[in-house]
């Protein structure tokens, strides 16, 4: 069973705990070595020292920033034996990123905006 997400819009803001949290979300993918773990994770799972071997940074700073991405939900383990896996935590941090990609494509190309889904149409409008 799905679940409607629903984003009261009181004053046309959101209320400060959840900006606080979306604001999180961003700046973690703001630094270069989390956004390209979180696009190699889009991928498949990986464990510390296949990350440091793709990111060029130490298996020491890939941890780090692995634990900054696992506390705010972006990511999340998998223990096989001995040996700890990383994935994106659900499909939503996927497509957030892949948005992003598709976003830079559409600039760098200076592409036409897609027609807005019908959930978008309202802001759009408003705006």
């Amino acid at each position: 069973m799905t679940k409607d997400h629903v984003i009261h819009e009181e004053n046309l803001g959101l209320p400060e705990d959840l900006l606080s949290d979306v604001v999180e979300i961003f700046k973690a993918l703001s630094d270069p070595t989390r956004a390209q773990i979180i696009f190699l994770l889009t991928k498949d799972e990986y464990s510390v020292n296949e990350l440091s071997e793709q990111v060029p940074v130490s298996a020491s700073a890939v941890s780090h920033h692995l634990s900054k991405l696992r506390a705010i939900r972006l990511v999340r383990t998998r223990r096989e034996g001995n040996q700890i896996f990383y994935s994106i935590d659900d499909f939503h941090v996927a497509a957030l990123f892949t948005e992003a990609l598709f976003h830079m494509d559409h600039v760098r190309q200076d592409l036409p905006d897609h027609p807005y889904p019908e959930h978008l149409q309202a802001f759009v409008e408003g705006s």
